[in-house]
């Protein structure tokens, strides 16, 4: 069974596919949170069932995969986790975090499949073509929604997870087919990366075209999302990108480009500019000038003797109703008091959270999914979920491919295969700075696609 036939391929085309472009419509809520299982999960969770066949006819080869290893060793992380969770401090419901902790085996298995699904160097083609597919229709669709009122289908509080078609206003920021526009930016940051990187890299003049053409119209999709984190994210990871791969001279137009979309983008330069300004206030300390007090001495006196006077009832003035006509330029949104909440709410209760459940419990956290569903700092809520130990785990799947790739850096003559190991990198640095800012690695999109990916990436390192 599937000896002669490479399923896998078509597996990973099928998921490069459907997962981006499919709405997340929900299918069955699970009690106690407005997480819901949804379609994506059963068709992830029918390829896994059908990598499992294999593996298990095969007598388990992805044993073999010195990787493996790695991601066994976060995985028992945490499960110890969990069950430190459940035992002694009951930080949430069992079915909440068998939940938390299933997505995380969901997530991780993609790897595993795409490693699987490439066989010889033609297979690398695939995966690419789909995701040039995939983000053109996401792209179309993104657009659809800003110019067309496609709408919109959101999981941004729980009334929207509930699959509800929304109309987008003027100041609504797109999402496409996502979740939410964090989660569009960041897919978009890390996509442009790849499509950028391999496009210079193409010999065939007609790729080059093709592929230019569609990175500059899938581009503005990241400027409409107006997410400062992905924006600088792309930006230093396209610049990195660009000067592992020798392509120094494109620096300057993509620079010009990112420069000339944050002015041209109203909602995004906004945002920048309350940023800035919210920092400074944030950061700067007013002087309180000393002042000496002198009390005089002052011999005891008589009270005086007030006359009381009648109260007399005052006259309200009876008030006048003004009523604002919006216009396209009105913005009822504040971006300087919509930039503060945001700001106000990561450091001053998602973070401080965090680091409350690492201070309980540094070793293994206080469990998936206990620090409620949101942090805004991937790295923070590792370290609260599952502690030093699930962090270290991690993170060590990651650097194990940035450890991987560096020797390539300082090779003289680089192969094809060389540079699009270092394409990788830059995508993964893009992915590791958005998390600064972005729970990316539990969104389930963005998950999916990092680690079909990182399969990728790790197979074009094994072909060394």
């Amino acid at each position: 069974m599937f000896k002669n036939i490479n399923i896998f391929r078509a597996i990973v085309a099928i998921l490069i596919l459907f997962i981006p472009l499919y709405p997340k419509f929900p299918l069955n809520f699970v009690s106690g949170t407005y997480v819901a299982i949804r379609l994506d999960d059963i068709v992830v969770l029918l390829c896994v069932l059908v990598w499992l066949i294999y593996q298990i006819t095969n007598k388990l080869p992805f044993l073999k995969i010195k990787i493996t290893r790695l991601f066994i060793a976060y995985l028992l992380a945490i499960t110890t986790s969990m069950i430190t969770a459940i035992l002694i401090y009951q930080t949430e419901p069992l079915n909440i975090l068998l939940l938390n902790l299933f997505r995380r085996f969901e997530y991780m298995s993609l790897f595993f499949i795409t490693v699987d699904s490439i066989k010889t160097k033609k297979d690398f083609t695939f995966p690419y073509i789909f995701l040039i597919l995939s983000t053109t229709l996401v792209s179309l669709y993104g657009y659809g929604q800003k110019y067309f009122n496609f709408p919109v289908i959101s999981t941004m509080n729980s009334e929207f997870a509930k699959g509800q078609l929304l109309q987008m206003d003027v100041w609504t920021r797109i999402n496409s087919t996502f979740a939410g526009h964090y989660d569009l930016a960041t897919f978009m940051s890390v996509v442009l990366v790849i499509i950028g990187g391999v496009t210079l890299l193409s010999k065939k003049w007609w790729i080059k075209i093709t592929g230019l053409i569609i990175w500059l119209a899938v581009f503005p999709i990241l400027t409409l999302t107006a997410s400062r984190i992905s924006t600088f994210a792309f930006w230093a990871g396209m610049c990195l990108t660009l000067i592992l791969i020798k392509k120094y001279l494109w620096i300057i137009p993509v620079s010009l480009l990112m420069i000339f979309s944050i002015f041209n983008s109203k909602d995004l330069n906004q945002r920048l500019l309350a940023t800035v300004d919210i920092v400074q206030k944030r950061f700067t300390v007013t002087p309180t000038p000393a002042v000496l007090k002198i009390e005089p001495t002052i011999p005891p006196q008589k009270p005086p003797v007030v006359a009381i006077k009648p109260i007399t009832k005052p006259v309200i003035p009876t008030p006048t109703i003004f009523r604002h006509e919006p216009t396209e330029e009105f913005i009822p949104i504040d971006s300087d008091i919509g930039v503060a909440r945001s700001g106000e709410i990561r450091f001053n209760v998602e973070w401080p959270r965090a680091i409350t459940a690492l201070t309980k419990n540094p070793i293994t956290g206080t469990g998936l999914g206990s620090i409620t569903l949101a942090t805004d700092n991937d790295y923070l809520r590792l370290l609260g979920e599952s502690g030093v130990l699930g962090f270290i785990t991690f993170m060590g799947i990651n650097f194990y491919f940035i450890i991987r790739t560096i020797p390539i850096i300082f090779k003289k003559n680089k192969k094809y295969q060389d540079n699009l190991n270092l394409i990788f990198l830059g995508a993964l640095v893009t992915m590791m700075a958005n998390a600064t800012f972005i729970d990316v690695f539990e969104a389930s999109k963005t998950a999916y696609m990092f680690w079909i990916m990182m399969g990728v990436y790790y197979k074009t390192l094994s072909q060394e």
